[in-house]
């Protein structure tokens, strides 16, 4: 608490300086709730499951499920510790004939600091995916974010994510496909009483616009017993304006490596397996001795 009394009085005199905690649970921080909502928003990192690798579009087959998991070991400003993170995703269509689906992100995130310290942050993230053109989705979303972290995880544990996404596909660059993506959001801090009562409470609000770009390349030959596979390349850039943030830069390189586990004449029902390793850096605003670095092991099966 001591600690934490002490980054309060510093943020009154030099906003930001005070979240240069990579732990921070709320907004501003690559291991926080808003961090969280925006990357559920724009994922470059997964595959586009397509039906027939021939056509140009994304995957308009209809309901899936998705399980994953992430372990992530990070670092800066002087401090490091693991964030563990399970997540699930419900897609379906509303009703019969539509040519939207309904996305649902429950994430659960156990986030530790080698210092003893652990919180955990729950986000419950729900959109709807509407196509533009078969190669073009657009995806407005809303998350609402929330911690059991005491004053040492930052001053509010609440969040608010308003987002709209747009994600546009480029059939046969090469042998592979080009996906451009881009996120614009809305983020504020909310004191409804869900979380934790902290000690104090800082009303922060934050826009993230979020861009990338991945490339997805088809293996030519079978692996792991003759199974047909994928190499998927990305790179996300997330720039918070706003309210002052640490962390108002964060870059993502991801790769990652998917299996398709069976295949059936129905291949909008195959399962697909797909394991990665994501580089996270965040270009701290107050001082480069605060950067932030990453790396996260990724595990995501759907069916």
């Amino acid at each position: 608490m001591k600690k934490f009394l002490i980054a309060a009085a510093v943020a009154a005199l030099v906003p930001g300086t005070a979240f240069a905690s990579p732990y921070y649970a709320s907004i501003g921080s690559p291991n926080s709730l808003q961090h969280t909502a925006v990357t559920t928003a724009l994922n470059l990192n997964d595959l586009d499951y397509d039906d027939d690798p021939d056509t140009p579009g994304f995957d308009m087959e209809g309901d899936a499920d998705t399980i994953g998991g992430a372990f992530t070991y990070w670092g800066g400003a002087g401090a490091e510790g693991q964030r563990y993170e399970l997540r699930y995703q419900k897609a379906f269509r509303p009703s019969e004939g539509s040519r939207a689906r309904v996305l649902i992100d429950p994430i659960l995130n156990v986030l530790h600091v080698n210092d003893g310290q652990t919180t955990i942050l729950g986000t419950l993230s729900t959109g709807v995916e509407i196509p533009v053109q078969p190669n073009w989705l657009i995806t407005p979303r809303v998350a609402y974010g929330v911690s059991d972290n005491d004053g040492y995880f930052g001053a509010s544990n609440e969040v608010l994510t308003l987002s709209a996404t747009s994600r546009y596909k480029i059939a046969q660059v090469g042998r592979g496909d080009l996906t451009i993506g881009n996120m614009v959001g809305w983020s504020t801090t909310t004191d409804i009483g869900i979380g934790k009562k902290l000690p104090f409470y800082f009303k922060e609000d934050v826009w993230a616009f979020r861009n990338g770009i991945a490339y997805q390349l088809p293996f030519k030959g079978r692996m792991f017993g003759g199974r047909q596979g994928s190499m998927r390349a990305s790179y996300t850039w997330t720039k918070l304006t706003g309210d002052p943030q640490a962390y108002e830069n964060v870059h993502e390189a991801a790769l990652s490596v998917g299996i398709r586990t069976r295949e059936v004449e129905q291949k909008s029902r195959a399962e697909q397996l797909r394991i990665g390793l994501i580089y996270t850096h965040g270009t701290s605003s107050f001082s480069h001795d605060f950067d932030y670095d990453a790396v996260t092991l990724t595990v995501g099966y759907r069916f």
